[in-house]
């Protein structure tokens, strides 16, 4: 009867093992296994009950009592790999909430009172450096539009508008000639000076800008929030409004 217990007894401890040992492979990534390891925890704490240590039977043979403390440093080493996976998973959690906030977190009088000095040197984009660049990315966006409407390319300036917005350019310069009322315009620079991500698909960029006047000696300046759009793969820019400072 104490062999077949022995062996019952055994048996289930490898099973609950080996089910540990499939659960911390598992783990690799911790984001989507919270479940999963209270899981875990719970049927450690059951394992914990069956591999308290008990008078060993002096019927065992010496090979039973080596597979049973065997078993038992198995059992301690799981558990130990166990309590690292909750701290991890503890502090993935933080750094979750932590990013999660930082995307919703909204922008500060702070950031409104950002300069043009402010601007980090790869954000400063003088007229000389301006080139396609596609429209993968906000400041991509901006970089090509510029572009575009230097080089009298008015198919590609109107990519860069979302839908909402798309019908009043063309409106506005239909009948024109494209390139000399972009000259016109005569911008030499742009920095960009903040980024709020409002969700995956939209952001909210502080753009400042620097144009001649109409003598062409004398720099003008313009800052501006503008909130772009994802459609399609590509970002546009939008007619919507900034969310309101400290909202």
């Amino acid at each position: 009867m104490r062999k077949i217990k022995l062996i019952v007894t055994v048996a289930v401890i490898a099973g609950i093992a080996s089910v540990l040992v499939w659960q911390y492979a598992g783990n690799a990534s911790l984001r989507d296994d919270n479940d999963r390891l209270r899981q875990m925890l719970a049927e450690l704490k059951q394992i914990s009950e069956v591999s308290a240590p008990a008078p060993v039977d002096d019927t065992f043979t010496e090979e039973q009592r080596s597979e049973l403390l065997k078993l038992r440093a198995e059992v301690t080493q799981l558990r130990m790999q166990t309590n690292q996976i909750a701290v991890l998973t503890e502090a993935n959690q933080k750094l979750q909430t932590s990013l999660r906030e930082a995307r919703t977190q909204p922008r500060t009088a702070a950031s409104q009172k950002k300069n043009p000095e402010d601007a980090l040197p790869q954000d400063i984009h003088p007229k000389e450096s301006w080139a396609y660049r596609g429209f993968s990315t906000p400041d991509a966006t901006i970089e090509s539009t510029l572009w575009a409407m230097l080089n009298g390319d008015k198919e590609t300036a109107l990519k860069a508008f979302g839908p909402d917005m798309l019908a009043d350019m063309e409106k506005e310069i239909n009948g024109k000639n494209f390139t000399e009322e972009m000259k016109k315009i005569n911008m030499t620079e742009f920095r960009v000076l903040d980024r709020q991500q409002l969700s995956p698909d939209e952001m909210v960029l502080t753009v400042a800008t620097s144009r001649l006047d109409q003598d062409g000696n004398k720099s003008e300046h313009s800052q501006e929030d503008t909130v772009f759009q994802r459609i399609n793969g590509e970002w546009k820019v939008t007619k919507k409004q900034p969310p309101p400072f400290g909202h």
